[in-house]
């Protein structure tokens, strides 16, 4: 995999804003990366929270113009990381790609604690393409530019990252078990530094993001793992295998939010110690 020259990642939003400032939290999550290779400089808005008003205030804060927004990717269809989306498209003003698993627009419900769709709403696809924007579909990794790839659908080797959260999918009139096929992350590689992924809620277990994106990059090392790890209602032997895995693996950073929750805060915490940071609405991170 080749380099980047430099990478910025800048929090937009997530559940927790930090002490001592005006950005806003909104449960959700989204992400800036601002990619440097060579001459080149691209802006990938990864997730766009459940609401675009947070995020834009946010981005304001950080002096962040929207319409220097090149590509957006869509990590899945979970309504907290996507229903943003068309706001952010509009506040973008130009035709942007917007990159997502071809399963992302199924019909996705949760039943706690009662029935209720948590996917995208009905027409947004429509609605997407209405706003000039160019659907790239892709279940299989693919580089976004140099030094920077999609991991594609996550191949699931743990044996302790269950798949599925118990939400549901509406398919020929039937209610199936979700999977969360969809689930996928954004992979860097800085020069001098290693590798930094970038996830939206690790559904398919972070663990498996990692060495799937140590995998097709052909790159070892972690720089960080920046986003949310669904680890909230995670049982207590994941969590400690989790933690073990990435003492194993050796980040620099680990800067998790949002679904991550406390139990498994903690855990990471006392695992990596000072590597371990909460992941907070507008935090910078520069490689």
């Amino acid at each position: 995999m080749e380099s980047l020259d430099s990478l910025r990642v800048y929090s937009l939003l997530s559940d927790h804003a930090g002490f001592g400032n005006s950005f806003y939290a909104q449960h959700g999550l989204s992400l800036l990366l601002e990619a440097t290779t060579g001459k080149v400089t691209k802006r990938i808005l990864l997730d766009t929270g459940q609401e675009a008003e947070p995020v834009l205030h946010n981005m304001k804060l950080l002096g962040l113009d929207p319409a220097t927004v090149d590509t957006v990717f869509l990590s899945h269809c979970h309504n907290d990381h996507t229903q943003g989306l068309l706001a952010m498209l509009d506040a973008i003003g130009k035709p942007v790609p917007v990159i997502a698993h071809p399963d992302i627009f199924r019909p996705n419900y949760s039943s706690s604690p009662s029935l209720h769709a948590i996917g995208m709403a009905p027409g947004t696809r429509e609605e997407i393409l209405d706003l000039g924007a160019e659907l790239i579909l892709a279940a299989d990794p693919f580089p976004l530019m140099d030094g920077v790839l999609s991991t594609g659908e996550i191949e699931p080797i743990t044996e302790f990252e269950e798949q599925g959260i118990g939400t549901y999918n509406l398919e020929d009139g039937r209610m199936t078990p979700d999977f969360l096929r969809d689930d996928i992350s954004l992979v860097a590689n800085v020069k001098g530094k290693g590798l930094v992924i970038a996830t939206g809620c690790s559904h398919a277990g972070i663990i498996n993001i990692v060495r799937q994106a140590q995998r097709i990059s052909g790159v070892e090392h972690v720089a960080a793992v920046i986003g949310g790890l669904h680890l909230v209602k995670a049982s207590a032997e994941r969590i400690e295998k989790t933690a073990a895995a990435f003492v194993e693996i050796a980040p620099d950073q680990l800067i998790a939010g949002h679904c991550t929750g406390f139990s498994a805060s903690f855990a990471l915490a006392q695992a990596l110690g000072a590597r371990f940071t909460p992941l907070s609405s507008g935090l910078e991170i520069t490689f």
